[in-house]
């Protein structure tokens, strides 16, 4: 518990004489008190304990901080393609693409093929391991979503699969 002490001297004259003092009182936690008890309720410290070491992930050869999340990014280009860019077989008629992306499908490719001839960044690559990369595609979407909508970053993991910090770059790039 914090209790908060006003102290006033009347005899001093500085100008210390109203100074707030915060004076820290230990105190127990009834929800900590609650997940370490071990009478009655020995299952939550497991279930906790368990859900804990599970939302852990591997760092092993990543960078500290960083871990790897599996994404299906050539079946998110599909579903993109299909969604928006088969013409009349697209899912979405070319009015929601232009909702969606504030401009019309066939500006839309023109933009994406000059942005892949002009910077290397957007076109697809395959890294060390042998892995597909992120489709030029997908890292425009992600691009002109973020501008769009002024939506954050990790958001578009969602329905692109692509990470935070890939958006930001994408985005830097455009």
């Amino acid at each position: 518990m914090t209790t908060i002490n006003f102290e006033s001297d009347s005899d001093s004259s500085s100008s210390s004489d109203n100074d707030l003092s915060l004076t820290k009182q230990s105190m127990h936690d009834p929800l900590k008190d609650f997940l370490l008890n071990t009478e009655g309720c020995s299952g939550v410290s497991l279930i906790v304990s368990s859900m804990v070491s599970a939302a852990k992930c591997s760092l092993e050869g990543l960078p500290s901080g960083r871990c790897y999340i599996r994404r299906d990014r050539e079946k998110r280009h599909d579903q993109i393609v299909n969604d928006y860019f088969k013409g009349e077989n697209s899912k979405y008629t070319p009015q929601l693409f232009r909702r969606r992306f504030r401009m019309n499908i066939e500006l839309f490719t023109q933009i994406l093929q000059d942005v892949e001839n002009y910077d290397s960044y957007f076109r697809q690559k395959i890294d060390a391991v042998g892995n597909i990369g992120l489709s030029p595609l997908q890292k425009m979407v992600a691009a002109i979503r973020m501008l769009a909508y002024g939506c954050p970053a990790d958001l578009l993991d969602e329905y692109i699969q692509i990470g935070e910090t890939t958006s930001i770059e994408s985005l830097k790039h455009f």
